[in-house]
């Protein structure tokens, strides 16, 4: 539930003129830091894909059952946010 409060104030300070200086607010250390964390989940998820298509390719269907759980929480948190996204965007009839 965090992850929406979090994307919804994002969205909103994004879309706010009065927060016209957001960005000022923080340091260039604090903006860089932030890069660093998206920098480092795309090398992973990439890295994780990579691997993931390497053992499709030769076939390694039980090693892909043995790790599917480890994804199992990444899955949700797309699915959720997939679900979140939907709803934020469909009208109320």
């Amino acid at each position: 539930n965090n992850i929406f409060t979090s994307m919804e104030n994002k969205e909103n300070i994004n879309n706010n003129p009065s927060n016209d200086n957001y960005s000022n607010l923080f340091t260039n250390e604090e903006l860089i830091d932030d890069n660093d964390i998206f920098d480092d989940l795309i090398n992973v998820t990439k890295k994780a894909l990579s691997l993931i298509e390497e053992q499709k390719l030769v076939g390694n269907v039980k090693w892909c059952k043995a790790i599917k759980k480890s994804f199992e929480p990444i899955i949700k948190l797309v699915d959720d946010v997939e679900k979140y996204q939907r709803k934020r965007t469909m009208p109320l009839t």
